[in-house]
């Protein structure tokens, strides 16, 4: 048995770390074996706290989200555990009333004769009314299992979505954050309510289990240790598939995620365009078919393993169920036990039997589960790195801003993205960073926002160190070039500027016409009130420009005293363009403006320029000085203006 169980887990893996295993144990001899099996024994204790944790994890959710429920679902588990138990004893009850207690396989009827009583007929009765009081129970209790379900679905998807908010920007450039993150919320998904279900029905299998055993030590103790020899087959290939699923959720996952992101490409809004301009429609479908295909054939193999593990226990079992049947029979013959005890002692064997079989099927559904809320505590139950959330209210305004000998590495990089930058940016002035792509202008610009926490250096506002970057972007407003067109209402598109506050439409308003986009907003089906997509009912899209003025006007409402503009006019024409930078103090009057631009003559009207190269900064100084020390600055000045008038090709910045 022991040899069949290693052989089969061996023929479950796949993959060649599995198989390099098998064959280093081969060759370092039975103590090399021995010491396979200990980790095995180790690594199954530990997926068995898993599980456990897992469950207690889901039980406290549940609590938390709808206890009233909760506790009357446990109730009527109680309840109609307890109803099963006073049926077999009801029965044995009915028969002993019916059937002569002294009858044996011959029939033969003992003296006295026959003698009509109103026993039996109350007992049928009272079996009626238990049966119809449990169905009773059943249906209220479906009906609480199915909102506390939502309940507890709820509860768990937002406690991942807070984990996420909660988490620092910088995280999201790890790859293992990211990986948590997606798989924590591809498994809040449904796995939380198939837990909860199938914890349900594994109390209801438990307790029927103990009731029915209960009444049928009453009857025939001395059965029991024969019955639970029959269930040990089945309990047992439950607990190897759950393992085996374990294994293969681990060995899948990365070909799942891969697969969900050919989905993604094949039936994205977004990507349908380009997907469909270069008539990448069957490439992708053929990789998205073949991810599948791997999957699908580890399944298999899997499936078809314990599928005949769990035949021949089936039949062990019942095997087993018919020895006891024979042997019940058998003690009738001999008179050792009257034929109603029997007959319902082979009700409550049978009872037995169907409720651990149900109970091997809820094991495994709960192990399978079990494996996916592990992701949702991994990601959830992590101390969040990041800082509280920006707080609420107007942000003060502050003389200056600072940034002393910063460093700035991102998770996984080997090259620094910033190395000993030093900026000043003072109440009231424009301050532009240019340079090359990847230069750091936008990490810089992160940090400055409180977005990111630096490595080394720090950051000084009105002199005092800043140690709580929610400090800074309470008072930071920041347009990015990849900025965000949120599917909502166009009202919402702005308001979210300043999301703490209920929204405010003279201010909405006024932000529109700042930027340009009040006309057409009020041009709209339902004005602010219309829907930004076509996914929608009734909703309508924006150009990328229009989309671009709808984001400025959100900096505009967040009405803090330090803006950063990164590329806020990549999408405009270059009319409306020139329009915002020759009116950029008039509307952030009294701001401090950080500009991010590659086109070096929107920024020569700012009171400081720096230019940074590969994370340092090389110059600094307005347009005048800049031009005169003829650095950088002042090569790719005169190379872009040469460009415009057509006489040479300007380099890409």
């Amino acid at each position: 048995m022991r040899d069949g169980k290693r052989d089969g887990r061996r023929e479950g893996k796949r993959g060649g770390r599995g198989a390099a295993r098998e064959r280093a144990a081969a060759e370092d001899g039975t103590g090399a074996v021995r010491g396979a099996g200990r980790a095995g024994e180790e690594a199954e204790r530990f997926r068995t706290a898993d599980m456990a944790g897992a469950c207690a994890y889901v039980v406290r959710m549940a609590w938390r989200a709808d206890r009233a429920r909760l506790t009357g679902v446990l109730l009527v588990q109680f309840a109609t555990a307890t109803g099963l138990a006073a049926v077999v004893l009801l029965l044995r009850g009915a028969l002993g009333d019916v059937l002569p207690s002294g009858s044996s396989a011959s029939g033969s009827p003992p003296a006295g004769g026959e003698r009509e009583s109103a026993r039996p007929v109350l007992a049928v009765v009272a079996l009626i009314a238990l049966a119809s009081a449990g169905g009773v129970l059943r249906t209220l209790s479906g009906g609480w299992q199915r909102v506390l379900t939502l309940a507890v679905d709820r509860g768990i998807m937002a406690s991942v979505l807070h984990g996420a908010a909660r988490a620092e920007l910088r995280s999201f450039e790890d790859a293992r954050f990211h990986d948590r993150l997606q798989r924590a919320v591809f498994a809040s998904r449904s796995q939380p309510v198939m837990l909860v279900t199938a914890l349900t029905g594994a109390l209801q299998a438990v307790l029927s289990i103990v009731a029915v055993a209960v009444a049928f030590a009453v009857m025939s103790w001395w059965l029991l240790p024969f019955t639970a020899l029959c269930a040990l087959p089945v309990l047992r290939t439950a607990r190897d598939e759950r393992d085996a699923d374990y294994r293969l959720h681990g060995e899948l996952a990365e070909g799942r995620r891969a697969r969900q992101y050919l989905e993604q490409l094949l039936a994205g809004r977004d990507e349908a365009k380009e997907v469909r301009a270069l008539d990448l429609g069957r490439a992708l479908h053929r990789r998205w078919s073949a991810r599948y295909g791997e999957e699908i054939r580890s399944t298999a193999a899997m499936v078809r393993l314990h599928t005949r593990r769990k035949a021949v226990a089936r039949l062990l079992g019942d095997c087993g169920l018919v020895a006891v049947v024979a042997l019940l029979w058998w003690m009738v013959r001999l008179g050792e036990m009257d034929l109603p005890t029997a007959l319902a002692a082979l009700g409550a064997l049978l009872l037995l039997a169907v409720r651990v079989q149900m109970l091997g099927f809820v094991f495994t559904t709960i192990g399978a589960a079990a494996l996916y809320v592990k992701d949702i505590r991994t990601f959830t139950e992590t101390p969040a790195a990041g800082p509280a959330a920006s707080p609420p209210g107007t942000p003060a305004p502050f003389g200056s801003l600072s940034a002393r000998a910063i460093d700035f590495r991102y998770p996984g990089s080997v090259a620094p993205a910033l190395s000993g930058v030093s900026v000043e940016l003072r109440a009231g002035e424009v301050v532009a960073l240019v340079g090359r792509n990847g230069s750091g202008k936008t990490t810089l610009a992160k940090i400055l926002a409180g977005l990111y926490r630096p490595d080394h250096g720090t950051l000084l506002r009105d002199g005092r160190r800043v140690t709580d970057t929610a400090e800074l972007r309470a008072s930071s407003a920041v347009l990015f070039q990849d900025f965000v067109r949120y599917k909502l209402p166009a009202v919402d598109n702005i308001a979210f500027g300043r999301a703490d506050t209920a929204a405010d439409m003279d201010a909405v308003e006024r932000a529109a016409e700042c930027a340009g986009t009040a006309s057409l907003l009020r041009s709209l089906p339902h004005g602010y009130g219309t829907v930004l997509s076509k996914e929608y009912t009734d909703g309508t899209d924006l150009s990328l420009g229009q989309w671009q003025r709808l984001a400025l006007a959100r900096t505009f409402y967040r009405d803090s005293p330090f803006v950063i503009l990164d590329e806020p006019t990549a999408s405009l024409d270059p009319q409306a363009e020139a329009d915002l930078f020759d009116r950029i103090r008039t509307l952030f009057a009294g701001r401090t403006v950080l500009v991010i631009s590659h086109r070096f003559s929107n920024v020569r009207s700012a009171d400081r320029i720096y230019v940074l190269e590969e994370g340092r900064v090389i110059e600094q100084g307005d347009h005048g000085a800049l031009m005169s020390a003829g650095g950088t600055y002042a090569r790719l000045f005169r190379l872009q203006a040469t460009a415009y008038q057509g006489t040479a090709s300007g380099e890409r910045l």
